[in-house]
């Protein structure tokens, strides 16, 4: 009752705040040239003369509305075949701040200047497309965050001068995705990032940021009366890749060699429309997950995306983008696809995609109520079928998706669902989503958990087993919540509800039958003439979890806080009290408590600690136990030059009478130049006793062409991090992969 009357007026105490309306923002008008430009990096003044100077720019995020300390001019023009935006980046040279790395790989310090385009004008996609002064590309899709998966091919360039650098950027129309319509209005936005001595990164823009508004791509200033060409039918890219390698296996002694091709075609049919497929495509090799200790962890463990076929147009297939409450597509479901094709498209405010995929080794998440398992299922198909129309000015949509995965001689499963987001105010964030699933089983027994015995299990009350016989299992699922934030102040409440018998053919959900209540609350308090302090946040949860009988499974209540100083400095401290109910067993006395540190002990070298102590559950035992737990984490970073860094990075987790061990990840990063370099990874874990070192070069001259030659190296210890140090597995691979 207690959390019913928090959550309440928490519920009331949102509707009493009054909306806020958008900044204006600013008009661009653009120039259309009849040449290209003379690209050298140098923003001549002759050449450069004509066109709308964007200056003026304002902090945004901690710096909110403070001018820029240091000036930015931004222009653009276009032709029939580009964009051409250029920049003139002041700043003294002693001063300058910036890295020789490869894309998408900046230091957060870096010196860098990009543009925004929401080339729709309706907020469903933002380019975010920059470099640094390094010359550096960095690129993706500007959200609530920005995220780096999606590339682009553009040409920049960069010339540094004792007191600015000037950039030029060519940006082909065939690189972006517009509407067809010959005249049409755009939204862009120019950005800088920058970090002067002693200070956090500051961030300014065009246009004037204001933080806590739910649509910051609404923010984005006009670029009126702008002519693309019309495109119908563009060249078809090809990008073949082969890949070779030696594999020996140093247990059995047995040694192994291949070798394999694939090819991506991307063929646009319009400026709107694209198809893309791929044939046998190449994933394995040249990025590695990090090691996750799952030790004491009962439900599957994600892993981000890390495959450019399904990376690229990702933002129109999230379900739930932002808020995660639901997740019906889950890419990694595809585990090895011998061909997949995608075809994108959009309708006016109407964004359109299909996926399908022919897996040849499917991977299965089986949720339940307090835990999941991966069944492996042999051969499949999936198809995934999105569609999403954009609502009103601030960045709302209403969508449907519809997956299916048929399973070769293992049955077949069926999800829907509609997801709902609006903005009624600046402020204000409102989703639903909704969701049924059918899976059509087979009655191969062959098909069972690993580490359970299926056949005896049953759920919702008795109506299914957990075995594969032949059932068809239904289910449902229901998310709704309310966020409401400003600068200084934030609300959100959710509600999840999962059937028991909800299942998911291509996406990520770990439980079902629950019933969950999530409500919070946080503040933010800035110091803008505090010699030392930026701002402080404070922050309230709680959580009220069922399951489908009424029996209460989990009731917490956390808080937090966290300290931001302008050197860079950052402090978090965090607490929770918890009671939980875990295979029939109540367990009150749960908490947890986290300390957490980070400092800029120069503007090279960053260290990291945290100290965390906890009460938990021991789920992997047949009589859960709780248990003190311990955990330290340690990371150190340090810039050697502008060419060169790592990172240092330990971890020692202990449960009193269960387990203890350490995780260790170090990287090391050395660049000879933006387009050719060289990292190692080196990670250890205690609870696996194995070393895993994987060191790599690699040559990218642009976003898809690219050479990797790498070796993967696994070693086990069966004493201490390295006595008796043996080596268990070699792999030695190069791939070789051009853009036609």
């Amino acid at each position: 009752m207690k959390i019913i009357l928090i959550t309440l007026i928490f519920i009331s105490s949102v509707f009493s705040q009054s909306f806020k309306d958008l900044t204006e923002r600013p008009i661009y008008k653009p120039i259309k040239i009849d040449q290209p430009i003379n690209f050298d990096g140098i923003i001549d003044n002759n050449e450069w003369s004509k066109a709308q100077i964007a200056t003026n720019f304002i902090g945004s995020g901690t710096f909110q509305g403070l001018p820029s300390k240091l000036r930015t001019e931004a222009r653009l023009f276009y032709d029939d075949t580009n964009l051409y935006v250029g920049f003139k980046a002041y700043v003294n040279k002693k001063d300058l701040r910036y890295s020789i790395t490869k894309r998408d790989n900046l230091d957060g310090k870096d010196d860098r200047v990009w543009i925004n385009i929401d080339a729709f004008d309706d907020e469903s996609l933002t380019y975010g497309i920059g470099v640094s002064a390094g010359g550096a590309q960095i690129d993706g899709r500007a959200t609530y965050g920005f995220d780096k998966s999606l590339d682009l091919v553009y040409d920049s360039k960069v010339k540094i001068f004792d007191d600015r650098y000037e950039v030029e950027l060519v940006i082909p129309f065939s690189s972006l995705r517009y509407s067809v319509a010959p005249v049409q209005t755009w939204r862009i936005d120019f950005g800088r990032g920058y970090t002067l001595s002693d200070e956090l990164t500051r961030y300014v823009y065009w246009t004037s940021r204001v933080d806590g508004i739910e649509c910051q791509t609404c923010q984005l200033a006009f670029l009126e009366n702008i002519e693309p060409p019309r495109q119908e039918r563009g060249d078809i890219e090809f990008i073949p890749s082969v890949v070779a390698g030696s594999s020996k296996d140093f247990d059995s002694n047995t040694s192994s060699s291949s070798d394999d091709a694939s090819l991506f075609m991307k063929y646009p049919i319009s400026s709107v429309d694209l198809l893309e497929i791929a044939i046998n495509p190449d994933f394995s090799q040249i990025e590695s997950d990090d090691i996750k200790n799952d030790v004491n962890t009962v439900n599957a463990l994600y892993f981000e995306e890390k495959r450019p076929f399904f990376s690229q147009g990702a933002e129109l297939f999230q379900f739930s983008p932002q808020r995660g409450y639901i997740n019906l597509f889950y890419s990694r479901t595809i585990n090895d696809p011998s061909i997949a094709a995608k075809y994108t498209g959009k309708i006016g405010k109407t964004s359109y995609g299909i996926i399908s995929a022919r897996d040849e080794s499917s991977l299965l998440l089986l949720p339940f109520e307090e835990r999941s398992s991966i069944v492996s299922m042999g051969k499949s198909t999936s198809n995934i079928i999105r569609a999403k129309r954009m609502i009103g000015d601030n960045g709302g949509s209403i969508g449907a998706i519809l997956t299916n995965r048929v399973f070769d001689d293992a049955g077949d499963m069926t999800t829907g669902g509609i997801d709902f987001h609006y903005h009624p105010g600046n402020n204000y964030h409102i989703t639903l989503h909704a969701t049924a699933s059918i899976h059509n089983e087979s009655d191969n027994y062959e098909y069972v958990d690993e580490e359970a015995d299926f056949t005896q299990l049953f759920f919702d009350n008795g109506r299914y087993t957990k075995a594969f016989d032949g059932e068809k299992v239904t289910g449902n699922a229901l998310g709704f919540g309310v966020n409401k934030r400003t600068r200084t102040d934030n609300f959100g409440f959710v509600l999840r509800l999962r059937s028991p018998g909800f299942r998911t053919s291509n996406g990520f959900e770990t439980n079902n039958a629950t019933k969950w209540l999530k409500a919070g609350r946080g503040k933010t308090v800035y110091y803008d003439n505090h010699p030392k302090l930026l701002k402080t946040d404070y922050g309230i949860e709680t959580i009220y979890k069922t399951n489908y009988t009424g029996l209460i499974k989990k009731q917490e209540l956390s808080f937090s806080t966290s300290t931001d100083l302008k050197k860079g400095d950052f402090f978090k401290f965090s607490g929770e009290v918890e009671k939980e109910n875990f295979k029939g067993y109540q367990f009150d006395n749960l908490y947890e408590f986290e300390f957490g540190y980070r400092n800029q002990l120069s503007s090279d070298l960053k260290l990291y600690n945290e100290l965390q102590s906890r009460k938990i559950i021991v789920r992997n035992l047949d009589v859960p136990q709780d248990s003190g737990f311990y955990q330290v984490k340690s990371y150190v970073e340090y810039r050697l030059s502008e060419k060169s860094n790592f990172g240092v990075g330990v971890s020692y987790q202990k449960a009193e009478d269960y387990y203890d061990g350490i995780i260790l990840r170090a990287n090391i990063n050395n660049s000879f130049n933006s387009r050719l370099t060289m990292r190692t990874k080196i990670q250890y874990s205690d609870f696996s006793n194995s070393w895993f070192i994987e060191p790599m070069i690699t040559y990218q001259p642009n976003a898809f062409s690219a050479l990797y030659f790498g070796v993967n190296d696994l070693l086990e210890t069966d004493d201490g991090i390295i006595s008796n140090l043996t080596e268990s597995k070699r792999q030695i691979f190069i791939k070789f992969q051009y853009l036609f």
